[in-house]
């Protein structure tokens, strides 16, 4: 009989979250073996794990199992799933994996002894454990980016990870920007391979579609300097039409557009049908979309979500990209991008192109933005809404709620279990957006979960501005050099920041990381509500959720429902995130407030399983378990 009462997977096309549960704590417990079975050919792999047990030694960082070191948690992350840590191959997708999980204790008589891998990469002697029973097995899961008539994925764009300072090192190489940046610009680079995950070949679907197909794309793009994609978009100029809008204006210069300007001229050179979107002020064309035009003039897909075509985009920060096959999604899509062409007519043309303007969106679009968008029914029962912006008649900021955003709280209102999110920046402190609502739900239902990650430290609810602080997006995040909190905590609340590890915070043995080669870090859009009812929705797109972006900017987003696997995969992307972040933000806190922190090594005893069975910490184990 297995002491664990109930244990669940959820995945998606990178990485499967697991979480199980317990009636009552484990004597003598020391953490979980986790396994992935591959269910077509029974193939079992204990999952492996870096962090060794007190008076243990990991220096060099290698992986042994979690048969050695065991888990130390109710939940976990496969983050190995498809992407493995010693070399570049990838391991198969659209496979179905389930996991056993199994309580390890000290040896002792009538437990049945764990074998110890015989390879010994590691210094101090082995800890001898055994199996207090035989544990119980998740649901299968299936690994893959398709899910119904649509498909999606997620980059592995975190850089505030201990393996990536490996990598570095084994190249002979110092982690720092610089080094990053180099090695996610060079196409075929494992690197750079490794972080995209599976999202550059879906920003490149659509063109490998148009070709198939004898068909066009219509792109409207905010950035565009990634070598590689700029090179598929020239390769393929007959079949393509693009409204590129400006960049920001050069730190500390005069300039706009600097990201954009060789990509731009490369293009005009080209004789590529380019249109010029500039705005050149606090106003920014922020969509990245692409619709597929079959040859009959109809459209036939679109893909969207928040990844820039830049490499930055595709490998310095946490994105997602998803296609839609939907004639009717399509065609709401071309006739926004129609909208946006025929708003650019009235716009000054800058001269040069880097200068000023005060170019603003037309009332035309803003009334055709706000009407509400009809719900699309795909295929397979998928239920889609698009919300295009601007959508308001004033053209800066107001109080007054925007109808795509009105919608979304409305929905949030009626949630039920929980809400997840991961934003970059939707307003300072949080206000006037989705953060601020998901609190207030919160406080006002104590049952619900709300969980959250951001990207910019003046997003958090906690934070504390200077009294120079601009109050919009755009504003330079670096300007804050007051230490301010990671974390945001109250009740079944939990918001954290993107940190990472530094010299004066790094636990056990692992080393000071690297946060960002650019400006966003978690770069992602997306709300998940009730992942695991079947009125579950996400919310997607490249819209920042807060006001600005309704009022201000060109943005699209998608509110998706009845397609539950889908829900589930944004929802493993957001936790993916949180948890990654929350660990890190912990630490600087606690070394902020001068507070002793976790030593960074595994606990030989069982005292750390009542905190994570009977606190805080155990409600998500017990939402996504039962």
């Amino acid at each position: 009989m297995s002491s664990i009462i109930a244990a669940k997977a959820y995945a998606n096309n990178e990485v499967a979250f697991l979480a199980w549960n317990l009636a009552e704590t484990i004597e003598g417990c020391l953490g979980f073996e986790i396994t992935r079975i591959y269910v077509g050919t029974h193939h079992e792999r204990p999952l492996a794990a870096w962090v060794s047990f007190k008076n243990q030694s990991n220096p060099e960082w290698k992986p042994q199992t979690t048969s050695v070191w065991p888990v130390q948690k109710l939940t976990w992350r496969d983050l190995t799933l498809r992407k493995r840590r010693d070399q570049t191959a990838l391991r198969p997708s659209d496979v179905r994996v389930q996991y056993r999980i199994r309580p390890l204790a000290r040896v002792r008589p009538g437990l049945l002894p764990v074998t110890i891998p015989p390879k010994h990469e590691y210094i101090g002697k082995p800890l001898p454990l055994a199996y207090v029973d035989e544990g119980m097995l998740t649901n299968e899961v299936l690994v893959t980016s398709q899910y119904g008539s649509l498909h999606a994925a997620f980059t592995n764009g975190i850089l505030s990870a201990q393996w990536l300072r490996s990598a570095l090192e084994a190249h002979g190489e110092t982690l720092t920007p610089d080094s990053v940046r180099s090695h996610i610009q060079i196409l075929g680079d494992p690197i750079r391979t490794y972080l995209t995950g599976d999202v550059l070949a879906m920003l490149k679907a659509l063109l490998e579609r148009a070709d198939r197909e004898d068909a066009r794309v219509l792109l409207a793009l905010y950035e565009l300097s990634d070598a590689e994609l700029l090179e598929m978009l020239l390769a393929h100029k007959e079949r393509i039409e693009i409204i590129l809008a400006n960049t920001s204006k050069a730190r500390g210069g005069t300039d706009w557009d600097v990201t954009n300007r060789q990509a731009r001229e490369a293009l005009s050179n080209a004789g590529v049908n380019l249109h010029n979107r500039m705005f050149n002020n606090n106003r920014i064309g922020h969509n990245k979309f692409a619709v597929l035009v079959g040859k009959d003039s109809q459209p036939q897909a679109v893909l969207t979500g928040s990844t820039n075509w830049t490499p930055t985009g595709l490998c310095g920060q946490s994105n997602n990209a998803i296609i839609i096959d939907s004639p009717d999604v399509a065609r709401d899509y071309s006739s926004y991008w129609q909208q946006l062409l025929d708003d650019t007519q009235h716009f000054m043309l800058p001269a040069p192109l880097s200068s000023a303007t005060a170019n603003a969106q037309g009332p035309a679009i803003r009334k055709a933005n706000a009407e509400t968008t009809q719900t699309r029914t795909l295929a397979d029962g998928t239920k889609v809404t698009s919300w295009f912006a601007p959508n308001t008649v004033a053209k800066t900021k107001k109080d007054v709620t925007p109808p795509d955003l009105a919608m979304i709280y409305a929905l949030l209102r009626k949630a039920e279990q929980a809400i997840f999110f991961a934003c970059f920046l939707p307003s300072r402190s949080g206000k006037l957006s989705i953060i601020q609502e998901a609190i207030d739900l919160g406080t006002k239902d104590p049952t619900l979960l709300v969980y959250g990650a951001i990207s910019d430290p003046t997003a958090m609810p906690n934070y504390v501005p200077p009294s120079t602080t601009p109050d919009d997006e755009q504003a330079d995040d670096d300007s804050e050099k007051k230490p301010q909190s990671a974390i945001f905590d109250k009740g079944r609340i939990h918001i954290v920041r993107a940190a990472a590890l530094t010299k004066d915070d790094v636990v056990g043995e692992f080393e000071s990381e690297l946060l960002k080669v650019g400006n966003a870090i978690i770069h992602d859009k997306i709300v998940v509500i009730d992942p695991l009812s079947d009125h579950g929705m996400v919310v997607t797109g490249s819209h920042n959720l807060g006001y600005k972006a309704s009022y201000e900017n060109d943005e699209n987003l998608l509110i998706i429902q009845g397609n539950r696997r889908l829900i589930e995969a944004y929802t493993v992307h957001i936790l993916d995130v949180y948890d990654h972040y929350r660990f890190r933000a912990v630490q600087q806190d606690l070394h902020r407030q001068r507070k002793k922190s976790w030593d960074g090594f595994l606990s030989r005893d069982s005292k750390w399983l009542s905190s994570a069975l009977h606190s805080d910490k155990g409600d998500l184990a017990r939402y996504f378990s039962s």
